[in-house]
Parts: structure tokens; sequence; C-alpha cells
């Protein structure tokens, strides 16, 4: 399957819905948009709020899925599938620079292992001795990196000079405009993500309405 990498992902979901539920009355739609929101912020992105109270759908989806975010994934079958769900091409460069920007991180992140790999090869063990709890952004634990814009920034250079960009939706010209102001602006990108993410999270929602009837399929509605 084009998206079986995305199975690790799915079983971690699944154990924590089952985790949460013991406690707390919640539903799977919930727990994967929190879990979005929070993977960006682990990755050094901005926090994001959540709107909980989504209702899971009945049965499963049929259909052929894509993956979306590969980097083979023609622009024009990207721009099908967002614009008739109702997202833009501010949305898709905002959630592809995110995408693009995490796997940076992790990419920098697996190059300081192998780094500190090599220089402990005699043995050595490396000793850390934290100098303080770290910072109020870091309460709930540390985060992995820090995102930027430099995925945009490298994308506008391969738009100018002809080249293929990391996305080939980064062409499209109702996307490639927000690239060319992110690439410019890193906070922009930082700003306007959460948006985004809002957005996206929303798409084909029921919400409970805050009646705990809905939550629980007991209502009478």
């Amino acid at each position: 399957s084009s998206v079986s990498y995305l199975k690790p992902a799915a079983e971690s979901l699944l154990e924590m819905y089952s985790k949460v539920k013991r406690t707390t009355e919640t539903t799977m739609a919930d727990i994967v948009a929190f879990a979005g929101a929070e993977s960006i912020e682990s990755f050094g992105g901005p926090r994001t709020v959540v709107q909980l109270g989504k209702l899971d759908t009945k049965g499963s989806a049929a259909g052929t899925y894509t993956d979306l975010f590969s980097k083979s994934t023609s622009k024009d079958a990207v721009m099908d599938r967002f614009v008739s769900a109702g997202l833009n091409g501010r949305d898709v460069a905002l959630l592809f620079g995110a995408v693009g920007a995490m796997e940076q991180v992790l990419d920098s992140l697996q190059e300081e292992e192998e780094e500190a790999e090599e220089e402990n090869e005699m043995g050595d063990k490396a000793v850390f001795i934290p100098s303080s709890f770290g910072a109020p952004s870091e309460i709930y634990g540390r985060n992995i990196g820090s995102m930027d814009n430099s995925i945009f920034v490298r994308a506008l250079s391969d738009l100018k000079g002809k080249k293929q960009p990391t996305y080939d939706v980064f062409r499209d010209d109702s996307v490639a405009q927000w690239v060319s102001k992110y690439a410019d602006k890193k906070n922009g990108f930082l700003k306007d993500l959460p948006f985004a993410y809002g957005r996206l999270e929303a798409l084909g929602t029921t919400y409970t309405g805050g009646k705990i009837g809905n939550l629980l399929g007991s209502s009478d509605e």
C-alpha cells in the first residue's frame, strides 16, 4: 500500500485512544486532531488550539487512498483533492510547508545522532547534566527541534531556477504565491500554520454540540 508507512502512527493513535477512553469519553476524531496539533508543537512549531467534541463516522470510508504528501504526487492530483474538500492554495502551502519543515527537523536530528555515534565509537558514553528544568514551552516534554521557513526558501529558489521543488504542488500558481510570501517571512509561516491546520481538522466533522448523549451515541436526536 502506498500509505503503509502510516501504520505505526495509526497503531499509536489506537493505543492512545484506548488509554484515554478508560477514564474520559472521547472519539478517535478528537485523538487524531489533538495528536496532529501536538506533533506540530513538538517539532518546534506553533501551539494550535483544537476544538474537541467531534463525532466519529460510522462504518469505514470506501474509496482509493492516495498519499497526497508523497513527493511523487502531481500538483493537479493534490489540488483536486484539497480544493474539492474546501481548502485553498494558502492552506496547501502551509500544510505542505509544515510536513516539509518537520521532515527537515528529523533529517537534522538523524545527522546529529550519527555524529554522536561517531564521537563515541570508542565506547565513551556522553553524560548530560541539565542546568534547568527547561523552557515553559517544554513543560510537557522537550521539543524535537525547531521548525522554520527554509522549506519555502528552497522551493522559491527552485521555482526561480525552473527546477523541480520538493513538492510538485509548489508549482501550482495559487500555491506558489504563498511559497514566495512565506519564503520572505519566517514568522508569517509559523503564525498562519494554526489557521490552516484548524481548517484541515474541521473538514467533514460533526460536533456533539455539548451534549454528552451525542458523544455516547445515546441521543434521541
